[in-house]
């Protein structure tokens, strides 16, 4: 299983540079970087927070799971990766209360499964 980092397109999408990104996480051009590239090992929690905050979006946008080779027939990994190209949808369309309601609880399910799988993959 590989977790991908949508650093680059989510920050091209957001008009904000590297540059720009470093000096506002007040981190160095080249540990964003290694982020975006998918060099970094690990990034702390705080850091994605930072991140989300700053490009204004959810964690498991920023964070996709991508099936290996042999579990490509997983449901969860389709569904994460479908709904992390969906979830482009712009804020200027007005959603009714319930259906804000229902889309928080998924992401608040999503973000449980990425760090789910995420401490299970530390952990091995």
């Amino acid at each position: 299983m590989t977790v991908e980092v949508r650093l680059k397109e989510i920050r091209n999408e957001r008009g904000i540079s590297q540059n720009e990104l470093a000096r506002r996480l007040e981190m160095s051009l080249a540990n964003v970087q290694k982020i975006e590239y998918g060099k970094a090992k690990s990034i702390p929690l705080d850091t994605l927070d930072r991140l989300c905050k700053i490009l204004q979006c959810e964690v498991g946008e920023l964070l996709v799971r991508v099936p290996d080779d042999d579990e490509g027939n997983s449901e969860l990994a389709k569904s994460m990766i479908i709904e992390a190209q969906v979830t482009n949808v712009s804020t200027d369309v007005s959603i009714p209360s319930h259906s804000k309601k229902t889309k928080l609880i998924e992401e608040k399910g999503k973000l449980k499964s990425l760090i789910q799988i995420l401490s299970s993959e530390s952990a091995a």
